[in-house]
């Protein structure tokens, strides 16, 4: 029974963090407010523990800054913080995809492939469609794949934890075509595929800092960010 109440509250507290990512992007809770406990468990009709647990992860993601007696606001971020946070993901995920290129296991390699012909699949058959949910499911379980098989225990956390947000943002921000979400999963899979670990370190370096300018012209159509990157609500 403990076992599953603590799982109840990691999936509403799972619920409170998508929640607050997106208050946070679309603007409404902006940088330098308060993150309320109390509305927000009201708003979602839970307890503050979830809620506090939340801010726990948001604050990890650094969306979150927590100060004296844990009175949580959004931190600050515009264009450059997140072209550095977005690099440093690319880095982890190009170590990754460099050791699946350099150990060339043929189960993992067989695997790539097939998601990438059913990514390719997909994306013909979405080639008219404003649908692209198969798609990016598809590419982030090519990349998952990648840092599995690829990652050490400590590295694989690493990425977890510069994940978060950032993915979960570029995501929400894809606006490209099927071809293009394509292309960009088969340059990493084909370096690994030929054992190039430099190549698919950069190539997927590359498409991590494709997902940031993404990211960020969708923030300033939002009016998170200014046209020049600047966080709207900083004076």
């Amino acid at each position: 029974m403990v076992a599953e109440a603590a799982l109840r509250r990691t999936r509403t507290s799972a619920a409170v963090v998508e929640y607050l990512q997106r208050e946070i992007f679309a603007g409404s809770l902006r940088y330098g407010d308060r993150v309320d406990v109390e509305r927000i468990g009201t708003t979602l009709g839970v307890s503050p523990t979830p809620v506090r647990e939340a801010l726990v992860l948001l604050e990890r993601d650094g969306l979150i800054a927590t100060r004296v007696h844990r009175v949580a606001f959004v931190q600050h971020f515009d264009a450059r913080t997140l072209r550095a946070d977005f690099h440093v993901l690319g880095l982890l995920g190009g170590v990754a995809a460099a050791r699946v290129a350099k150990d060339r296991d043929p189960e993992i390699l067989a695997r790539l492939q097939d998601l990438l012909r059913a990514l390719d699949d997909s994306g013909a058959d979405n080639a008219d469609s404003a649908d692209s949910g198969r798609l990016l499911d598809l590419a982030a379980e090519i990349v998952l794949l990648q840092h599995r098989a690829g990652a050490t225990p400590r590295l694989l956390a690493d990425l977890r934890g510069a994940g978060g947000f950032l993915e979960w943002a570029a995501r929400q921000s894809d606006r490209r075509a099927p071809g293009e979400i394509v292309e960009a999963q088969r340059r990493v899979v084909d370096a690994i595929v030929a054992g190039d670990p430099r190549k698919a370190s950069r190539a997927r370096l590359q498409d991590t800092r494709a997902a940031a300018e993404q990211v960020i012209d969708e923030l300033i159509r939002r009016g998170v960010l200014r046209a020049d990157g600047t966080n709207a609500a900083a004076g």
